[in-house]
């Protein structure tokens, strides 16, 4: 389990770098991270109560929400349509 973690975030971090200059792109990866940390979470978890992955899952719900708000904020501004990456 820890080899698939590893390559998957090798994975995402590598092309997090490849993306690093598109807003867009760079939340989507950051989701995958988050993914793949809540995978992790759940599978190490088998037999215990999963107050971490519950935890992790309220903690990235804000993440996501609050990086929609910004992103729609960005949206906003005309000027500012290249960093967002539409």
């Amino acid at each position: 389990m820890e080899v698939l973690f590893l390559l998957g975030l090798s994975l995402i971090l590598f092309s997090f770098v490849l993306s690093v200059t598109r807003l867009l792109n760079c939340l989507i990866i950051i989701e995958n991270i988050n993914v793949l940390l809540l995978l992790t979470s759940l599978l190490g978890q088998a037999g215990e109560s999963r107050v971490l992955f519950l935890t992790l899952m309220v903690v990235f719900t804000i993440e996501v929400t609050l990086a929609l708000v910004v992103l729609t904020r960005l949206w906003d501004y005309s000027s500012l349509i290249d960093i967002v990456g539409v």
